[in-house]
């Protein structure tokens, strides 16, 4: 059941982005196909639990099937032409050499990261604490909003400030899939995320750079030091910085083609990013700076009919998931002390405190590596000496929004359950990991970095072979 699980979930996840966005390479389809069909899948499993259907392994396999015949009914029309039309090509680089010792690389860097997450138990203190327990709970007692554990006469703790339960549902409940299903451990929904999204994180690259230079920001971001070491893990902090970091990236590629379809998969997984943890929120305001920016730009240029202000509703709408939970929560009593600070207030200390803290997260190399040291220095040479980077600042400019945007959101938390700098030295070194990748993405592809490599890749592929 396991294995049919994991098929339907990949097939599900790979009709719904080809009917989303039609002309996705197979790489990201196949990679983003495991984490769009958990998004959507989850979501099912919620909706049913929230209807008072039991979470059982015929429940979960009709959901997938139901989710299957749907994706194939919306693609009918494009599965046929593309079966018509089928013709399989593959261009190998024969003579890139430096290309296929960088693949090698990835291939083993990633293979022995994939056998580690799936072979040792779960043992971090954060899984066991909430999301693998509370999915395994789920599992055993086939339910969610009902689980013995969210009960407050049995662990009274449960509705404190910075309880698991306030936690979004969706790596809860796609352990509880698997457990369901029957896995032994939930370590595959990692493994098998992270391994996915480094294929996808390559086709996203490939559309705007070189192959040479896609591998390179693929490895490079692949050996981020810390990110490596937690993409091992059960806790939420690598699968959300997947699905946060491409969600932004896909807007990024829209706001100059404008092609929709990009803008379509991009709120996607911002929703899907949503989904996974509440603090996804700032990743889809940086969405909704970018497509208001657009407008702007198009009243400047073609006037006031111009403008397609309706597009800002598709970031809107990744919004719905952090929505509905917070009214299923109301309703439901899945509720803790909330930590919000609503009221302006000005705290010079903890300004002084969170500012030195993300300098500190952002300068360190034993955390990221060089990643943001060479961020900043292509976006310094890309403004100085190359004009042309001035028109890709966008995506840099992005990453910087909604890297304020989290601190800010820092700023207007009460630790009343932790301190601020126990949250700074662990959740918010974490939480950084969703920028590496687009730091990546910008250094490889961006100014005169990207034509470099460009220049170096026309001179290394002397040969192409159909296959």
């Amino acid at each position: 059941m396991l294995t049919i699980g994991i098929i339907l979930l990949y097939i599900s996840g790979w009709l719904l982005i080809r009917a989303v966005y039609r002309d996705a390479s197979w790489m990201e389809t196949v990679g983003f196909a495991f984490p769009i069909g958990l998004f959507v899948t989850t979501l099912l499993m919620w909706l049913a639990d929230w209807m008072g259907l039991r979470l059982t392994p015929v429940l979960l396999l009709s959901l997938n099937v139901l989710m299957t015949v749907a994706g194939g009914w919306v693609c009918r029309h494009q599965l046929q032409r593309s079966l018509k039309e089928y013709r399989f090509h593959f261009t190998l680089n024969l003579n890139n050499l430096l290309w296929l010792l960088l693949l090698a690389l990835v291939i083993y860097a990633e293979a022995s990261n994939f056998l580690k997450t799936v072979y040792f138990p779960v043992y971090d203190r954060d899984s066991l604490a909430g999301f693998d327990t509370i999915g395994f709970i789920a599992a055993q007692e086939h339910t969610y909003r009902g689980m013995s554990i969210f009960d407050g006469d049995y662990m009274p703790q449960i509705h404190q400030a910075g309880s698991y339960i306030s936690y979004m549902p969706m790596l809860q409940l796609s352990y509880a899939y698997v457990y369901i299903l029957g896995a032994a451990t939930s370590k595959l929904v990692p493994a098998l995320f992270f391994a996915g999204f480094m294929l996808g994180f390559y086709g996203l690259m490939r559309r705007v750079t070189c192959a040479t230079a896609s591998i390179v920001g693929v490895l490079g971001m692949l050996m981020t030091p810390e990110m490596l070491s937690f993409s091992s893990l059960s806790n939420t902090n690598v699968v959300h910085a997947c699905l946060a970091s491409a969600g932004l990236l896909y807007v990024c590629q829209w706001y100059p083609s404008h092609r929709f379809e990009q803008l379509m998969l991009g709120c996607l997984l911002l929703a899907a990013n949503c989904w996974m943890r509440a603090e996804g929120i700032i990743f889809v305001a940086t969405a909704l700076v970018l497509v208001a920016l657009r407008g702007y730009g198009q009243f400047r240029q073609l006037g006031r009919k111009g403008i397609e202000w309706k597009l800002l509703l598709l970031p809107l709408a990744a919004l719905l998931p952090t929505l509905l939970f917070q009214v299923y929560a109301q309703v439901e009593g899945l509720t803790s002390e909330s930590i919000l600070i609503t009221r302006p207030f000005w705290d010079a200390v903890k300004f002084g405190d969170m500012c030195s803290g993300a300098w500190f997260l952002s300068i360190t190399s034993t955390y990221y590596g060089w990643t943001f040291h060479l961020f900043l220095l292509v976006v310094v040479l890309n403004f100085i000496l190359f004009k042309k980077g001035k028109a890709t600042l966008y995506v840099a400019g992005a990453l910087l929004l909604a890297f304020v945007l989290y601190f800010v959101l820092l700023y207007h938390i009460n630790y009343i359950w932790d301190t601020l700098d126990h949250v700074m030295n662990f959740s918010a070194k974490r939480f950084l990991f969703c920028y590496v990748p687009i730091a990546w993405y910008y250094i490889v592809s961006n100014g005169i970095v990207g034509q470099l490599f460009h220049q170096l890749d026309s001179h290394i592929n002397f040969r192409r072979t159909e296959v």
